[in-house]
């Protein structure tokens, strides 16, 4: 966090970047604990892999909030959509094998990369975040007909 504070200059963005990474970690645990699991060392592993995988969606999101690039932004998003794609599915093979230790890093990297990558995108596009320092166009009053 001493890192992002320094490189992010601003307690604001340091916020957006942690909220969707603190979220998926606390959803992972909670499903986790909710399901019977109890937690291990090797699902605070797969807790650290959610934040080091997601913190770089969070990072993109905060970028393209604060200096918007319009033309390389579908291309960007896609480009995020398959890397979490594949890590999802190669987790979530993880998750369904016979090995304890495998199966317990993949339950808990695989629904915690899709979360990050979602709560990162819902919080980087909040109302706050978009168009909020421009100001709202009104339509003029319409005026009344006269007879």
């Amino acid at each position: 966090m001493l890192l992002l504070a320094i490189a992010l200059r601003s307690p604001a963005r340091v916020l957006r970047v942690i909220a969707p990474l603190a979220l998926a970690v606390i959803a992972v645990g909670g499903m986790l604990v909710a399901l019977g699991h109890q937690l291990t060392i090797l699902h605070v592993v797969g807790m650290l892999l959610i934040v080091a995988i997601g913190s770089n969606y969070a990072l993109f999101f905060d970028r393209n909030r604060e200096k918007p690039q319009h033309a390389s932004l579908p291309l960007t998003l896609a480009s995020l959509l398959v890397a979490n794609l594949a890590t999802v599915t190669a987790f979530g093979v993880l998750a369904s094998s016979k090995v304890p230790v495998l199966a317990d890093l993949g339950s808990t990297v695989a629904p915690g990369a899709l979360l990050a990558l979602l709560f990162s995108a819902l919080l980087a596009f909040t109302p706050e975040s978009s168009d909020a320092h421009q100001p709202i166009a009104h339509a003029p009053p319409a005026r009344p007909a006269s007879l």
